[in-house]
């Protein structure tokens, strides 16, 4: 019982730092307004990056949301990357006159080997910011007015709003949708509110020209978003969030479509946090940088689905503490733990659009949260996808 006293205590800690931690942004989320919007002095150029890897399904609405942008025509240019691809993904941008870079190197694949290709073919001196966006996605017509905005405030590094784009279409996709809702609504602008640094994401990220001249882009694993996240924290950059600048991806809409994505993205996540986590931690305690170190905690703390499956575990643990030592400190504490975690959930079902079937679309929580407990062993086991593959999905 010492030994199983021992492990409730330390996960208890653990667990409720990191509860304690999402509180205060939901509760700062909610008491801190946000900032006036106001006219930018200048209108910037962008070059907005695609990488794209057989994507000739979903491509053609990302490239005509994106001629859509309420912003000049000539302070903007979109340039898709082919990457090994073996569909028609080259000729549907050639069809509607979008700049398209094939590129063929099947020993180095994935979107961070992409984002560099498009980076030595580009003359970067040419524009002041670049946009990555997923090719899967679709953007809101504000999305460059949100980000010239954004830059404008100060920031250098921005995350925009990256939310789902087909959350009606299964229970998958509506808990997907809750998810991100949270993220997105109360989670990263909470942050940015507490003048914290957001992280990215992968999908509509946004970089001052300044950064990549300074840091380049050497980010090739399978999380390409945290590995240069971890890195430019380590240089001292933080990155800011724009709600308003909008970008909605096409989630997977079932457990087999997103079994392989899943593996791909928890494994690249774990692997940063082997790398990186623990050195932006103590670099953050040792200088007493109070930023620093939260930007760490994102890859320090679990995320949301395996925050609530470590509570659920200590809670099973603290089961026969109580019934057989008769104390019930363990099962309080844990039961606590979940209640806040639920209601947080809650939050995040009223902030979606459709509350009524998000809050339907829980009743099957338990299946998604076995489901992605055995995609986080596997994937803290080292098992997990090496390369960058495209996730078969159909339109909504």
């Amino acid at each position: 019982m010492i030994v199983l006293s021992t492990l409730l205590w330390l996960l208890g800690i653990y667990l409720s730092a990191y509860v304690i931690y999402q509180s205060v942004l939901f509760i700062g989320n909610g008491l801190i307004p946000d900032p006036p919007e106001f006219e930018p002095s200048l209108i910037r150029r962008f070059i907005v990056v695609v990488p794209a890897h057989n994507e000739e399904l979903f491509l053609p609405r990302l490239l005509q949301s994106l001629r859509l942008q309420k912003y000049p025509e000539d302070k903007f240019r979109v340039t898709v990357v082919a990457d090994n691809c073996t569909d028609d993904t080259a000729s549907v941008c050639k069809d509607v006159g979008v700049d398209v870079l094939i590129r063929t190197d099947t020993s180095r694949r994935g979107k961070g080997y992409a984002i560099r290709h498009a980076l030595e073919q580009i003359d970067i001196d040419c524009f002041d910011a670049l946009v990555v966006v997923d090719s899967d996605s679709v953007v809101e017509p504000e999305l460059l007015k949100q980000l010239n905005l954004q830059l404008e405030r100060g920031d250098r590094v921005i995350q925009c709003y990256n939310g789902v784009a087909n959350p009606g279409q299964s229970w998958f996709t509506r808990l997907m949708d809750v998810s991100r809702t949270i993220g997105n609504d109360i989670i990263h602008p909470g942050k940015r509110k507490l003048g914290l640094s957001s992280y990215l994401m992968g999908n509509g990220m946004c970089f001052d020209v300044g950064i990549i001249k300074t840091h380049g882009w050497d980010a090739f694993s399978v999380g390409e978003d945290w590995e240069y996240y971890a890195r430019l924290v380590l240089g001292g950059e933080f990155v800011g969030f724009s709600r308003n600048a909008r970008v909605y991806h096409q989630e997977s809409v079932n457990l087999k479509q997103a079994t392989s994505q899943r593996i791909r993205w928890s494994s690249g996540r774990f692997h940063v946090l082997r790398e990186y986590g623990l050195s932006l931690f103590l670099q953050g305690l040792r200088r007493g940088d109070l930023k620093c170190l939260d930007a760490s905690l994102p890859l320090v703390f679990p995320n949301p689905s395996l925050g609530i499956n470590l509570t659920f575990l200590g809670l099973i643990l603290a089961l026969p503490h109580w019934l057989i030592l008769g104390r019930g400190a363990f099962l309080a504490w844990y039961s606590l733990l979940v209640s806040v975690q639920a209601v947080m959930l809650v939050v995040g079902v009223f902030h979606t659009k459709d509350r009524a079937a998000s809050g339907i679309s829980l009743v099957l929580a338990p299946i998604f949260l076995v489901w992605k407990m055995g995609i986080d062993l596997l994937s803290m086991c080292g098992i997990g996808r090496k390369e960058w593959k495209r996730t078969e999905r159909r339109p909504s």
